[in-house]
């Protein structure tokens, strides 16, 4: 497994949040005319832990996830959301912001996270 599929995992795992997402989670972009809200992550980074035998077998991986919606307050909502699923999968909030996408009119709180990913 991937640590995109074990992110993945573990926000579709959240009932909480797939009750306001349903299963719009997705790698990269959401797919033009979805519906809102919606998920999407984001790799940002990957550091590989190596052994002394120049092994790879853990990798940290900073993620991106952005809650999007036409509302704050609903955006807000997914990213808490979010921010208690990858915390009950035990890995670390890096940092949290916002913003709003005038073109679109869409409002959106990314959430960043270190996760690690063993082999």
């Amino acid at each position: 497994m991937s640590a995109e599929t074990d992110l993945y995992a573990a926000l579709t795992g959240r009932s909480a949040l797939t009750a306001l997402v349903g299963t719009r989670i997705y790698p990269d972009a959401i797919p033009e005319g979805d519906a809102l809200p919606a998920v999407v992550y984001q790799r940002g980074g990957t550091d590989p832990i190596t052994t002394l035998q120049n092994q790879t077998v853990a990798e940290q991986v900073r993620f991106g996830i952005t809650a999007w919606s036409k509302s704050r307050i609903t955006a807000d909502a997914v990213a808490d959301e979010i921010v208690t699923a990858i915390s009950g999968a035990s890995n670390p909030l890096a940092d949290r912001s916002s913003g709003f996408d005038a073109e679109m009119g869409l409002h959106a709180v990314t959430v960043e996270c270190e996760w690690w990913h063993t082999f």
